[in-house]
């Protein structure tokens, strides 16, 4: 045997070994290093949110299609439906999101977003439009 075949073959034999160790030792520091970092807990946030955002979503439309139901439509049948009345109704609306839509979501959109109240008057505003349709 030569020497540069006997060099490959301690060279083989030792990468085979070393190899995998290694491997396992880099694969073992990645995952603590993921785990200690905050992208683990900011996506399960994230998710969390998105979750309490969709349905604090649905309850503003629920409100809106209650006072709809219940108030504007009977208005607009008789042809009295005014400006009084479309105040009337999305205070209505405003008063019933706020019962419906919980705590949680309440500040999870406020730290989100800012403002709960503007928030809420937007999504009002633009349910009545998507209700009409």
């Amino acid at each position: 045997m030569e020497l540069a075949e006997m060099l490959n073959y301690i060279l083989y034999t030792v990468l085979t070994l070393i190899l995998p160790v290694v491997a396992k030792y880099i694969i073992d520091f990645l995952k603590a290093k993921i785990n200690a970092s905050d992208i683990i807990a900011d996506m399960t946030q994230n998710e969390h949110m998105d979750i309490l955002i969709k349905n604090a979503l649905t309850d503003v439309m629920d409100a809106v299609l209650f006072v709809n139901q219940t108030y504007t439509d009977s208005l607009k049948a008789s042809g009295q439906f005014d400006e009084t009345a479309h105040k009337e109704a999305f205070n209505r609306a405003y008063v019933e999101a706020l019962n419906l839509i919980s705590e949680e979501a309440k500040k999870a959109i406020e730290s989100f977003y800012g403002s709960f109240d503007k928030w809420l008057q937007l999504k009002i505003e633009s349910s009545v439009n998507i209700a009409k349709k």
